[in-house]
């Protein structure tokens, strides 16, 4: 059964976009660590790492309170649902929270884009290696 494609039509996906859709979609820093670009793949992750955990403690403490509130009655007191997120939202400092997803989204963004940017000097480099073994002679 023949699928219609030959050796020659099938094209290989270039360094850059593989490397950033994988800062995208898996973890920033993961497409320097393909590229080998150990330490900027390794802090891009780090500091993404960090940033998530921040943003999940506070949910989970955030969680938290609210369900000891509700378990305390603070339903059965008129202050309602509305009420005891409002409450519990100052209580957490969701200011810290705020702060660590503003640093995890610009993470992102840079590992994307940084990503990219190397992959493309690799693809750059790649394409001139293979010009230059050809042999026009």
């Amino acid at each position: 059964m023949d699928s219609g494609y030959s050796i020659d039509t099938i094209t290989v996906m270039k360094n850059s976009l593989k490397a950033a859709l994988l800062s995208a979609l898996v973890l920033p820093g993961a497409g320097q660590i393909v590229l080998k670009r150990y330490l900027s793949g390794v802090l891009f992750a780090l500091v993404s790492i960090i940033a998530l955990s921040v943003i999940v403690a506070k949910i989970i403490k955030f969680s938290s309170l609210i369900v000891a509130k509700i378990n305390n009655g603070a339903l059965d007191q008129g202050g309602g649902l509305i009420g005891i997120l409002s409450n519990s939202m100052v209580e957490v400092n969701t200011g810290v929270m705020n702060t660590a997803f503003l640093i995890y989204l610009g993470v992102w963004i840079l590992s994307i884009l940084d990503a990219y940017r190397v992959g493309d000097l690799v693809d750059k480099k790649q394409d001139r290696q293979k010009a230059s073994s050809f042999n026009f002679s």
